[in-house]
């Protein structure tokens, strides 16, 4: 059966419009994947995000344009067959997605993890019961090394869905005292306690140490003595040395 001239000529017009416009939308595509790229990139620069989170982002973002670009290019020249198609992709999309729901939760936990920086590398934090400075942070799990050695893994959907503690974020911490007198003794002011803790390593000045009186009874008086250090433990053992020399004939433990 011989073609019909008109058939063809009609067919490469419809086809030749179709390649027009796909060009033109793959142009428009590229550029404009290209600018979301660039604009992702500094805008996780300036939040001070690390260099492989903002490159990651940065590809994915040009990525999510560049397969819309090229799903309006297959409705382009599929047309009516294209909500056949799209819905076959999205079947496919969900089937994957249900498969791997646990990686990808962990996934995008570990880029929230790197971009907004809750905590750093040698930071100590604590998390569903486990202590530990943070050793590493991938975009699936973050390390952490416990005092005794131990290696614990902890998936970075935990941080979403748990309170973290960061233990090192601000420089000094808090730490307590009891200072236990007979009730006869001289007056004690709160000059004097502070003046044995100001001559403990460690202590911080500021804000300065408090003192209180929480009770007297059974022939003693009580004192709650608080204070700040960057090194606590080391600061509290400085501490209760200084107020046993000050005041001999004290209990001092650990509040």
């Amino acid at each position: 059966m011989p073609l019909d001239p008109t058939v063809i000529r009609d067919n490469l017009l419809d086809y030749g419009a179709r390649t027009f416009w796909a060009l033109v939308v793959a142009a428009i595509t590229l550029l404009i994947a290209r600018a979301v790229r660039g604009g992702t990139m500094r805008m996780l620069a300036r939040n001070r995000a690390q260099a492989n989170v903002t490159i990651l982002l940065g590809n994915i973002a040009q990525l999510v344009i560049i397969t819309i670009g090229v799903l309006a290019i297959v409705a382009i020249y599929t047309r009516d067959a294209f909500g056949w198609i799209l819905t076959s992709f999205s079947v496919v999309g969900l089937v994957i997605g249900l498969s791997l729901q646990d990686i990808l939760k962990n996934f995008f936990a570990g880029v929230w993890v790197l971009v907004e920086r809750p905590f750093r590398i040698g930071d100590t934090i604590e998390v569903t019961g486990y202590s530990g400075t943070v050793e590493e942070i991938s975009f699936r799990t973050t390390q952490l090394r416990t005092d005794d050695g131990r290696e614990v893994i902890v998936p970075n959907g935990t941080f979403m869905t748990s309170a973290v503690v960061n233990l090192t974020r601000f420089p000094t911490r808090r730490a307590a005292a009891w200072l236990v007198l007979p009730a006869d003794e001289k007056a004690v002011t709160t000059e004097d306690i502070r003046a044995a803790l100001g001559k403990a390593e460690g202590v911080a000045s500021e804000p300065a140490p408090a003192v209180e009186l929480r009770s007297v009874a059974d022939g003693k008086a009580q004192y709650l003595v608080t204070f700040w250090a960057a090194n606590r433990e080391a600061a509290l053992a400085q501490a209760l040395r200084a107020l046993r020399a000050r005041f001999p004939q004290a209990d001092v433990r650990i509040g």
